[in-house]
């Protein structure tokens, strides 16, 4: 039996400014001597964080697309990969990680290699975004407008790159100061919430950087997506929201709203930004979420 039929071809997505100087060495070196031959090497680039990496790797017929970067390349790989066969494999290289924090992924370079090398997977559900009719794209982890999408767009990359996670909160003051969304939210075509909304997020898994579980009931594959309304406009009403996700309790008198179901559209009365996954993509007016059940193969522990 030929190498190619005994072993899947595979191509490697890398962030090259997220990754060590041996990364390549180490990992070339490490799927050689596991069987699996030499990868399709890809590197993003400023102007692409992995998209036609991605149809390259399609291209050429691998079975495997494993992805070293931030959240951005993440979400770009998995989308390419949505509704394919191609198994996809993450050694998590950036900030927030959080699709492999969500499936329990080793976050270190060997134990991430060592769940694709153990050729466990799982199929999970992916979030189709369409905003203001523009062609749809798919993200894994969580999608928003409102405060969190503010701190994404003011985070410092150098302080990013220096202190990780922690770099958002330098931009916490100036997004608190913002004023709130007037949001129209239909969840399953249910009679809409109107809100005047902080934070409007729709998730596909719940779990953030700390420990913090925004979406405590949602998992990557329930079948459904979640979505978290926080409409705080004092002091008191900011000191409520915090300590329910702290003790993910509710309190008498919370301005949080939290919604599950199939699909939901999110209309708001002037532009404003939001984010994928992490990354602020641009500004929308409206856009509309779908699940799509068991989109995408992952490997995982």
């Amino acid at each position: 039996m030929s190498q190619a039929t005994r072993h899947p071809r595979y191509a490697v997505v890398v962030n090259p400014i997220k990754v060590a100087d041996d990364f390549r060495q180490d990992v070339t070196d490490t799927f050689f001597d596991n069987g699996w031959g030499r990868p399709l090497w890809l590197e993003t680039t400023e102007d692409d964080a992995g998209r036609a990496m991605t149809r390259q790797a399609l291209d050429a017929g691998v079975e495997t697309v494993v992805v070293a970067g931030g959240d951005g390349t993440v979400r770009l790989v998995a989308d390419g990969l949505a509704g394919t066969e191609v198994k996809l494999g993450i050694i998590p290289s950036g900030t927030g990680n959080l699709l492999a924090r969500n499936l329990d992924i080793p976050l270190d370079r060997e134990g991430a290699l060592h769940v694709i090398l153990a050729k466990q997977t799982k199929q999970i559900d992916l979030i189709e975004m369409t905003v203001d009719g523009h062609e749809p794209e798919h993200f894994a982890v969580m999608a928003g407008a409102g405060v969190d999408s503010a701190i994404m767009a003011d985070a410092d990359p150098t302080l990013k790159a220096k202190l990780g996670p922690a770099a958002y909160f330098f931009s916490v003051g100036k997004a608190l100061g913002r004023l709130p969304l007037n949001a129209k939210i239909t969840v399953d075509g249910h009679r809409p919430h109107h809100r005047k909304a902080m934070v409007v997020l729709v998730g596909n898994v719940g779990q953030l950087v700390g420990g913090i579980a925004l979406l405590p009931r949602a998992s990557a594959h329930d079948g459904l997506l979640h979505v978290f309304v926080a409409s705080p406009h004092r002091i008191r009403d900011w000191l409520r929201t915090a300590s329910h996700l702290v003790t993910r309790r509710g309190h008498k008198g919370d301005t949080i709203d939290s919604f599950s179901g199939s699909k939901v559209v999110v209309e708001i009365d002037e532009a404003d930004n939001y984010q994928l996954d992490g990354d602020v993509i641009g500004e929308f007016r409206r856009f509309e979420a779908v699940i799509k059940p068991r989109a995408l193969t992952v490997y995982t522990p």
